[in-house]
């Protein structure tokens, strides 16, 4: 009986054993089923995951590491028509032109109807200047997707390499009509317009990128720009002041992070743009005549140029486009000045020049420029040396006359001396 019972107890330990193993055995089973399928999508997710670092690269102007993203993608599955699309639109942005047009051929092989791939293909064309490769893609381009601006503005820009500034014109125009708010139309109207010496046009279209992108640094430097060429220095520098405030604003973190270097920027910056706005105010003295010194960010009657000192008399010299647009040479001989005073303020001042026959010439500059105007003044007697030991009688601020007195000439040519009123 005992012997019954424990036999009896060992089959249903065995029993239980044998569950146990056959139970641990269809786990691995299905373990090892499972894992098999999952290696695709693990690889799957690994490909979105590159693809989606390589846009936010891309976004932030990382070229250089959105390519390897792009590269990684298509060293696992080069089949990926987007990634072949992307990296050859980044290479044609940095100039590799051979590359970009190789991948874009690939993804348009994939995937022969990829608007876009055309319009960057196109771009790349014209970057080799096969120009008619070039618009041939981009018309197909335009034609799968004619709500697309950017190949419009594509278009317009190999136009434009061609010479061909009204057909530039037109496609941003037609890049404006599909997308009113699209700020690199209206700044590529401006160029064209300026190539077809439309000055209206030209000012017209950086004032609607203004009024799109009113935090665009690009638009208030373009529109700056144009002011300056249409003679509204005022406005230029105005406009070149916001320009400057939003590059700073776009990039502060960088910004702090670089101060001097950014800063050195600014400065050269500025220097161009002064360079710019006074180039063209060259004098040429008369024979056996003197320069003493000649002075910069000098206005008279709003226009810039050159203020000149010589030994015989003192030139104001417009420059060249202040010039092109009625900007008057003042040139002042020495005998017939009567007086000269001078307004300081904290932002600058003015030098009033009174001649004999009671005509007035004003002259506005910073005071950087105005205390050396004032000591050389000084210094050869023809201003008092401080504000309070005047040498005549205050000049009444009325406005600039001009009397045959004081020659003013109003076009570029050789200086003529000032005749002498006889008393």
């Amino acid at each position: 009986m005992t012997n019954k019972k424990a036999a009896s107890q060992g089959d249903y330990l065995l029993n239980i054993l044998a569950g146990v193993v056959l139970l641990s055995s269809v786990q691995v089973a299905m373990a090892q089923t499972k894992t098999a399928p999952d290696k695709v999508p693990d690889a799957k997710a690994q490909e979105l995951a590159l693809m989606s670092k390589a846009r936010r690269a891309t976004s932030d102007s990382h070229y250089e590491a959105a390519c390897d993203y792009l590269a990684e993608v298509l060293a696992a599955n080069p089949k990926n028509a987007e990634a072949h699309y992307l990296l050859g639109l980044l290479q044609g942005r940095q100039g590799k032109f051979n590359e970009s047009i190789d991948h874009e051929k690939k993804c348009l092989k994939l995937v022969p109807n990829y608007a876009s791939a055309h319009s960057v293909l196109g771009r790349s064309l014209a970057g080799k200047q096969d120009y008619d490769g070039a618009l041939a893609e981009l018309k197909e381009a335009i034609r799968l997707d004619p709500r697309s601006p950017i190949s419009f503005v594509n278009l317009a820009a190999v136009k434009g390499m061609q010479g061909d500034y009204k057909g530039a014109l037109d496609a941003y125009e037609n890049a404006i009509r599909v997308d009113p708010k699209y700020t690199q139309a209206y700044l590529g109207k401006a160029l064209a317009c300026a190539k077809l010496k439309d000055t209206k046009g030209q000012l017209d279209a950086c004032r609607d990128a203004v009024r799109v992108a009113p935090t665009s640094s690009v638009a208030h430097g373009r529109l700056g720009f144009a002011l300056s060429q249409s003679g509204d220095m005022p406005g230029a520098m105005a406009e070149g002041l916001k320009a400057n405030l939003l590059r700073v604003n776009e990039s502060w973190n960088e910004f702090l992070g670089m101060f001097l270097t950014a800063w050195a920027s600014v400065f050269l910056v500025f220097a161009a743009i002064f360079a710019a706005l006074f180039a063209g105010s060259r004098f040429k003295p008369q024979e056996g005549e003197i320069v003493l010194k000649s002075f910069f960010l000098t206005f008279y009657k709003d226009k810039p140029g050159r203020f000149v000192v010589t030994d015989t008399r003192i030139v104001f010299v417009p420059e060249a486009f202040s010039a092109w647009f009625g900007a008057t040479r003042v040139s002042i001989q020495r005998p017939q000045i009567e007086a000269i005073n001078y307004l300081s303020t904290v932002g600058g001042g003015t030098v009033s020049i009174l001649t004999r026959d009671q005509s007035v010439h004003q002259f506005r500059m910073p005071l950087l420029v105005l205390d050396p105007v004032r000591s050389l003044l000084v210094s050869q007697g023809l201003t008092a040396p401080d504000p309070d030991n005047k040498v005549s009688e205050p000049i009444n601020p009325v406005p600039d006359k001009v009397e045959t007195e004081t020659k003013v000439e109003t076009e570029p040519k050789p200086d003529t001396e000032t005749k002498e009123k006889n008393e």
